[in-house]
Parts: C-alpha cells; structure tokens; sequence
C-alpha cells in the first residue's frame, strides 16, 4: 500500500475511533470516563504527522464532531485533538516525555478553562448556584463553619486545582499511550522512574517565603489578590515537595533492595491523607540537606 495511501487509511481510522470514544461520552453513562481517552489517537497520530496535518485533522474532528454531537461536546473535541496533537508532536520532535507532559498539561488546563468559560458565557451555567447546592451537601457531623471555610478555600485555590488537575490527566494520558504505542510498535518516551525524580532547591526559598508571608500578613492579605496567590503558590509547592517524599521513598526502597515492598509503600503512602504531610516534610528535608546523597554514601561504605 502506498504510503500516502496508508496515512489516508490510518487518519480515517483514527478519527473514526475518536468520534466513537466522543459519542459514547456524550450519550452514555460512561460519560467522563470514555471522553478522557479521546486525545490518545491523536498521540499516536501525531508522532509521525506533521503540524500541518494535525490542524486539519483536528478541524475536521471538531466540525464531524459538532454535527454528531452538537456544540458543546465540538468544545470538547477541539480541545482533546490539540491536547493529543501537541503531545505527539512534541514526543517526536523532543524525544522525551517531560517536555510533551508539560505542554499537554498546558492544553489541558487551557481546555478546561474554556470549556468553564463556554459553559458560563455560552450556556448561562451560574457556578455561585452550583456552589451553594454543594453546601447544602455538608455532612450532619461537618460543622457549617468549618465546611464553608473549606468551600471558600476550595475557590480560592481552584487555579491551582486546575494546575494540578492537568498534569495528573496528562501523566495518565502518557501512560496509556506509552503502553498501547508499545503495541502498535509506535514507542512513546518514558518517563523516569519516580525514584530518579529530583526538583530544584530554588522552590525552597519561594516556600518559605510563601509561608512566612502568611503567617505575618494573613489578616492584611485577606480577600486580596496576593492571599489568592500565595496560598496557590502553597499549595502547588506542597504537593510537589510529597512528590519529592514519595521519590525518596522510593529510592531507599530501590537502595535497599526492597522491591517487593514499593507497590504496598506506595499504596499506604497515599490511601492515609495524613501521611502526604509527612512526605511533604521529608521532601523538604531531602532538598535541603540531599538525604539520598547521605543516604546513598551510607549504604556504599556498609
């Protein structure tokens, strides 16, 4: 088969896969579930397409799409075919993971950013209504303070949220195709293992600054844009300083030989919320003072 020929046929049966996942999110109760997976025939599309190529396929995804599904659904196969597309795009032109996880990550939250929008604007969805319904959930045991405290924090960090939201979607996208590339003989980059994961000191100084801020200025940054940012800057840097626990968990386990204890390591590390406080701290410790570095010279001299 000619090789024009081949793509031709490989588009079609990809945009045909990807209507399908597209409509059985729509009209089914599989809903959110079948819609993640769209963007992943566009990966595998995109890894031996060019730029050019990927635009016109997700265009004529989006307006098949808005004819099947109509327009709110076309919102969402705009947004998962760039979302797959910068992705593969960037495995083939990077060849590495990191890089195309960041940039779909940046598509993700882009996306659901206007998909927000398109439902505020183009939908007339009150999200202050949806709000006070969920308070109407508060728990008999939760007191009514205390639940609207959280409430009002849950919007104050809901851009981190988003953040944070992306990158997840985004690592469970690479997973999956990095595993069905695997399959169709079309390899996806890896990522390395957590062990190896390591971010920089420098987010050291912006935490502490983050905090001492807020213990300092809490009552005179209140309902201001800097409590807004701050407390934003917080909570992203936590949850990469339990990232960074869990990798040093991770690498003594390696260290030591117990690999037969991770998956049940990483399982409890996560199932008790109170241990991410506590990978937390030891992620800060292990950038502040290189724990694996003392570590590692300990287990070489025995």
């Amino acid at each position: 088969m000619p090789s024009k020929t081949k793509h031709l046929a490989e588009n079609a049966l990809m945009l045909g896969i990807a209507l399908v996942l597209l409509f059985l999110g729509t009209y089914t109760i599989l809903g959110g579930l079948v819609s993640f997976l769209i963007p992943l025939p566009f990966i595998l599309l995109a890894v031996n397409r060019t730029v050019r190529n990927m635009v016109w396929i997700s265009l004529a995804f989006t307006f098949l799409g808005w004819i099947i599904t109509g327009p709110f659904a076309a919102t969402l196969a705009f947004s998962s075919a760039v979302w797959g597309s910068v992705m593969g795009i960037f495995y083939a032109r990077k060849g590495t993971a990191l890089p195309a996880i960041v940039a779909g990550a940046g598509v993700a939250f882009l996306g659901v950013v206007s998909m927000m929008a398109f439902m505020a604007f183009g939908m007339n969805v009150d999200f202050n209504a949806i709000t006070q319904e969920v308070a109407k959930l508060r728990p008999a045991m939760v007191p009514k303070e205390q639940f609207d405290q959280l409430l009002e924090l849950g919007k104050i960090v809901l851009p981190t949220s988003l953040v944070m939201f992306s990158f997840l979607s985004t690592a469970i996208i690479h997973g999956l195709a990095s595993l069905i590339g695997r399959r169709l003989r079309r390899p996806i980059p890896a990522l390395k293992p957590i062990r190896e994961w390591s971010f920089p000191r420098s987010l050291l100084y912006y935490y502490f600054i983050a905090m001492i801020s807020l213990l300092l200025f809490a009552e005179s940054m209140q309902g201001t844009f800097w409590e807004i940012a701050l407390m934003n800057l917080k909570v992203m840097l936590d949850a990469i300083f339990v990232l960074q626990g869990l990798s040093f968990c991770l690498f003594a386990a390696y260290l030591y030989g117990w690999k037969r204890l991770t998956p049940v390591l990483v399982v409890c590390l996560f199932i008790f919320p109170p241990l991410s406080t506590i990978l937390s701290l030891v992620g800060i410790f292990d950038l502040g003072i290189r724990l694996r570095e003392k570590l590692e010279t300990r287990v070489k001299r025995g």
